[in-house]
């Protein structure tokens, strides 16, 4: 006997829905943690039963997943967006989501979420941390200049950045000058804003040193740095996120995956090609993007390409990096596929195929 079971979870409580063919739908109301939940799921499978089970992805989904996974005979996480297209309902509770999660498992349409395994989750959520620290220290960098600009400093006392060494003792040295004066409180504030600086730096240099360690443990960091152009942070960012690159069909299903294939708009003989869609996780296009600039610089064959893909156009030049973007991730899962090192020969084999998409 098969029992589909849909978890609607909240803080407080999770409302169970068990479905099996020839009987009534059965309801439950249990904790949220995950005793309760596996005491629940161990009492459906006595008697020999085959239990499958479905919740919605949050930010508990992955230790919820790795809690239960030996509770159960199969286990998935479904999408929300996409399950309001294909069960639409007018009435919306906690019952009436269980059930719409149960009835679709039940009928193989749960629209499932890829749940990779806890140690790529890890690497995933490390790489957004370095993401973070990183917007976080360009954005004290911006108030610390923006703060001297505004006290009368327009440009720095020595040749180069601001953020030359020279430079930056000379700025410390004036908060050190202005503090204790009258009207140099702004002192104080630059202060803590180069010591926020300061700790920041320590940050990144760890969790870089980290990064650096783990990619070097990854047979397929040195494959996709054998691209010109294409470093540590690329290569990782798209290992991780990619974790199994067989789960994708083909290069048009992979390039959707990280949101660099454009929209479309097609009606009867009109057909638009709009922007990208943007969807996947935002970190891999930041830096292969960053990777294409460098990477129609080193390689002969992605600059010909681009400069094909913007024709002598300069307001061309974003459309041109995306699609330089693309070809670059059409090329990085033929070669995480094959195992083979990257040659100029690869560009050729995908121009057609990404200048169509």
């Amino acid at each position: 006997m098969n029992k589909y079971i849909g978890f609607d979870m909240d803080s407080n409580k999770t409302v169970a829905c068990v479905i099996e063919a020839g009987k009534r739908d059965r309801y439950q109301t249990i904790g949220s943690d995950i005793v309760s939940m596996r005491k629940f799921l161990k009492s459906e499978k006595q008697g020999g039963c085959r239990v499958e089970l479905v919740f919605e992805i949050s930010g508990r989904a992955g230790f919820i997943y790795d809690s239960l996974i030996d509770c159960v005979d199969n286990i998935k996480v479904a999408n929300p967006s996409k399950m309001t297209w294909i069960y639409r309902t007018a009435k919306k509770n906690d019952r009436i989501d269980a059930r719409k999660m149960a009835v679709l498992l039940s009928i193989g349409e749960i629209p499932e979420v890829y749940m990779p395994s806890r140690e790529v989750r890890q690497w995933r959520e490390t790489i957004l941390h370095r993401k973070k620290i990183i917007d976080r220290f360009v954005q004290v960098k911006n108030r610390i200049r923006a703060t001297f600009k505004g006290h009368g400093f327009s440009k720095p006392a020595n040749r180069g950045g601001w953020w030359n060494k020279l430079n930056r003792i000379w700025m410390q040295s004036i908060c050190q000058q202005q503090a204790g004066r009258i009207f140099s409180l702004w002192s104080i504030q630059t202060g803590s804003l180069f010591d926020e600086l300061e700790l920041l730096e320590k940050q990144l240099k760890d969790i870089t040193e980290y990064l650096d360690k783990y990619l070097s443990s990854k047979a397929g960091g040195t494959l996709l740095m054998s691209i010109p152009g294409v470093g540590r942070r690329t290569a990782e960012a798209i290992l991780a996120y990619t974790d199994d690159v067989r789960r994708f069909g083909n290069y048009k299903q992979y390039c959707s995956y990280f949101g660099v294939t454009p929209k479309l708009d097609e009606s009867g003989s009109t057909r638009r090609m709009g922007h990208i869609s943007r969807r996947g996780p935002s970190v891999v296009r930041w830096v292969l993007c960053e990777s294409s600039w460098k990477v129609i610089r080193h390689s002969k064959g992605m600059r010909q390409f681009y400069e094909r893909v913007m024709a002598a156009q300069n307001g061309r030049k974003k459309i041109a990096i995306v699609a330089v973007a693309r070809k670059l991730l059409s090329i990085m899962r033929a070669m995480m596929l094959t195992g083979e090192l990257f040659n100029e020969s690869m560009i050729s084999g995908f121009d057609k195929l990404t200048e169509a998409a």
